[in-house]
């Protein structure tokens, strides 16, 4: 309880240095497990541009995320805490906004294991995750995007399963 209570705070510690300037609403799936989530996103730290045509931007990100086994097993869900920074490449202009990002961050899981077999040898984890979509609507607040998505301790310690997963991604930005 003690690390789930940790992590609640340090998600609203790294999403209140920077105003909350969107919401995600994540839904994966990988290795026998659901993964319901929620991301809150602050504005850009710094923006880069790229050319005439693409510029690339870094903000942070923190997520809730439910794991869910779809097996009958006694571990049958956990949850997940993560920070993590997220550099995003777009190609802004009127209409449909595609974009690319990747992002490497700490999670923190409350549990060490999911799905019978499935055992993670420390609570700590790292996340990656590679992705794309688009923006669209009149301010281009709203997006969909699909991402590549591993949770694993990067072999910090003995067992590393991990979990990757595919996910869905959408946005609305405030």
């Amino acid at each position: 309880m003690r690390s789930v209570l940790a992590a609640a705070l340090l998600c609203s510690a790294a999403t209140s240095a920077h105003a909350v300037e969107g919401i995600s609403l994540i839904y994966g799936q990988g290795n026998s497990v659901d993964v319901f989530g929620i991301e809150a996103r602050t504005g850009e730290w710094r923006r880069w541009q790229l050319g005439n045509a693409w510029h690339m931007s870094a903000y942070g990100m923190g997520s809730v995320a439910n794991w869910h086994a779809r097996e009958h097993t006694e571990n049958k869900e956990l949850w997940d805490f993560g920070l993590a920074p997220v550099l995003r490449l777009e190609r802004p202009g009127a209409g449909a906004v595609p974009y690319v990002e990747a992002s490497l961050g700490a999670h923190l899981l409350s549990r060490r294991r999911i799905n019978g077999n499935r055992e993670f040898s420390t609570a700590f984890q790292f996340g990656e995750f590679v992705g794309g979509g688009v923006l669209f609507g009149p301010r281009q607040n709203f997006g969909i995007g699909v991402r590549l998505q591993h949770v694993s301790n990067g072999g910090i310690r003995n067992p590393n399963p991990g979990l990757t997963f595919t996910s869905v991604a959408l946005r609305y930005e405030f």
